[in-house]
Formats: structure tokens, C-alpha cells, sequence
């Protein structure tokens, strides 16, 4: 997810929706816990999150994911 939020930044997108499969993921990132968090990809997907552009992530199982 890091490296496409990232790559969606560099390529100009500012609007972008995100499916993931991951629950505990998509929980994490929002809750406030995430950004102080001791896994530095966790913390640096925080950072992409708090840029100025509108961004949804939403849970999808993993059965969708395909």
C-alpha cells in the first residue's frame, strides 16, 4: 500500500480510493495509535495519509481481492 500511495503522490493523483484486504491495516491507520507506532512503515503510511489530497481506504475481503 506504501509504495502506491507514494507513486499515486509522485504521479500527480490527489483523489484515490484504496481496497484492502488487510482489516487490521485499515483499522490501524485510523486510529491515532498507527502514527506513533514502532514500525516505520506504518508511521510513513500516517505521513502519505496527512498530505493535502483526498484519499478513502476501505476493507474489502479477501475473497473480492482479485
Amino acid at each position: 500500500m506504501l509504495e502506491g500511495l507514494f507513486l499515486a503522490w509522485d504521479k500527480g493523483f490527489r483523489k484515490v480510493e484504496v481496497e484492502c484486504d488487510n482489516a487490521l491495516l485499515v483499522e490501524l491507520l485510523f486510529s491515532s495509535g498507527g502514527a506513533s507506532s514502532s514500525l516505520v512503515e506504518l508511521r510513513l503510511l500516517h505521513q502519505a495519509l496527512r498530505r493535502k489530497w483526498e484519499i478513502r481506504i476501505q476493507h474489502i475481503p479477501r475473497t473480492l481481492n482479485g
